[in-house]
């Protein structure tokens, strides 16, 4: 009998301007997308601002310790309101081109120079932009209309992201992070985490500490929780035995050695270990091009010991990572080749398929 070939996306979709451009519309500009952590926004006037495929996007807590997000964009005359990644304010964001002030529910209050009656500050207030949190983790929607709440997406996720919610992960804190640019289309990076036939090849620190990736596979197919075992007896992402800690809640003694992952649609990566948890952003700049942001959270129990030392699990990881980011890169480079029309799945690149079913369907109910 023979196998149906299943073919992947168009090598169009991987350096298309005109792709990208669809995307940005109807992909990012309407799912939620992950862009950092409420550690970040805990007080009323603290902010950040984050990039969503282009899209500059001011996230705050007003008086109430509310969250709130607004297009980072000044009314007047379309300036840039906030340069800062992160920062804090009393009461007021100020634009430094005309100095028009708006309050953290992001209402019009000042505008100096001229007159209350010169222009409507009712209508002149910035453009707010769905927030919601998870676990910890901070999502915006950019969509104009009302977009289905934040767990209920999750929910529907192919990679079911709720089943990690007994973690309590919104308890953990962020000790590191580290950014990369990677030379590559954002959904290279995805499929490339979505299979381990090349582990083996690429990954030879990796797969002597999860000997399931030596058989290219990405998970134990006699386990049913999703884990893989780390060898080392450790509870981290690292090649060190000792690398034991406080287990996250929820976690038995398998799941403490062990290691899971999920690929949150459309931008995140969220690593679980026994006793860490690793979570990337990926910010698309164009279609040829991905910023990596990642974060390295720990137990705070953990973080207050005096012989805390997280530096042997960000060294693991970036490791793998860039790794990773050199074979995404190579794979960019040879797309674009009259050579190549399309690619195929084999049957462990099952989650590859996933995601790409996945993404067909968003892009086809846009």
């Amino acid at each position: 009998m023979t196998t149906q070939v299943r073919h992947t996306l168009p090598a169009t979709h991987y350096y298309s301007p005109e792709q990208y451009a669809v995307e940005q519309q109807h992909l990012w500009y309407e799912q939620w997308v992950f862009v950092g952590r409420t550690e970040q926004v805990t007080k009323p006037g603290q902010f950040l601002t984050v990039d969503v495929a282009g899209q500059g996007v001011l996230i705050t807590r007003n008086g109430e310790g509310e969250l709130r997000a607004f297009y980072n964009v000044c009314s007047h005359r379309g300036a840039v309101l906030c340069d800062d990644t992160r920062g804090e304010t009393k009461a007021v964001f100020q634009c430094p081109y005309h100095a028009w002030c708006y309050d953290l529910d992001g209402e019009l209050v000042a505008t100096p120079r001229v007159d209350k009656d010169e222009v409507d500050r009712s209508v002149l207030g910035l453009k707010p932009v769905h927030v919601d949190d998870w676990q910890g983790f901070l999502f915006l929607n950019l969509s104009r209309e009302t977009p289905t709440p934040l767990r209920d997406s999750l929910d529907g996720h192919y990679d079911s992201p709720l089943r990690f919610e007994k973690h309590q992960l919104d308890r953990l804190v962020t000790v590191h992070r580290t950014e990369s640019v990677v030379a590559a289309n954002w959904k290279i990076l995805i499929e490339n985490y979505n299979e381990c036939l090349h582990c083996p090849i690429v990954h030879p620190e990796l797969v002597e500490v999860v000997p399931t990736y030596k058989k290219g596979m990405t998970g134990d197919r006699s386990r049913e929780d999703g884990g893989v075992a780390l060898i080392t007896g450790g509870t981290s992402y690292s090649d060190d035995p000792r690398a034991r800690r406080a287990v996250l809640p929820g976690m038995n003694d398998e799941m403490a050695h062990s290691i899971y992952g999920s690929q949150v649609f459309p931008n995140m990566f969220l690593d679980i270990a026994g006793s860490n948890v690793v979570a990337t952003r990926l910010v698309p700049e164009g279609p040829l091009q991905t910023r990596v942001l990642t974060e390295y959270l720990f137990m705070p129990e953990d973080i207050a010991e005096p012989d805390f030392d997280h530096q042997p699990v960000v060294d693991f990881c970036e490791l793998v990572a860039g790794q990773d980011y050199a074979v995404s890169e190579r794979v960019q480079r040879g797309i674009t080749s009259r050579g190549f029309a399309h690619g195929v799945y084999p049957e462990k690149d099952d989650y590859v398929h996933q995601f790409n079913e996945y993404y067909r369907t968003v892009m086809n109910e846009a």
